[in-house]
């Protein structure tokens, strides 16, 4: 089983990306595949920066709005 971060964790990591770091330096830094990284990046867009959202709710949230 793989390990699980926390999600303030998540947040610095891609608040990093957004000023300008990359992926492979916070890879190296911290010790966290880039994918990973990267995949963090993806769901925080998402989920509006709330990596605590599941994704059912963030689905349901978007099918209420086209309704």
């Amino acid at each position: 089983m793989g390990n699980r971060y926390e999600n303030e964790f998540k947040v610095m990591l891609v608040e990093l990306l957004q000023s300008g770091r990359t992926a492979k330096e916070l890879s190296s830094e911290y010790g966290i595949n880039s994918g990973i990284i990267k995949r963090w990046k993806r769901e925080y867009a998402a989920k509006s920066g709330d990596f605590s959202k599941k994704r059912e709710e963030h689905l349901l949230i978007v099918l209420l709005y086209f309704i």
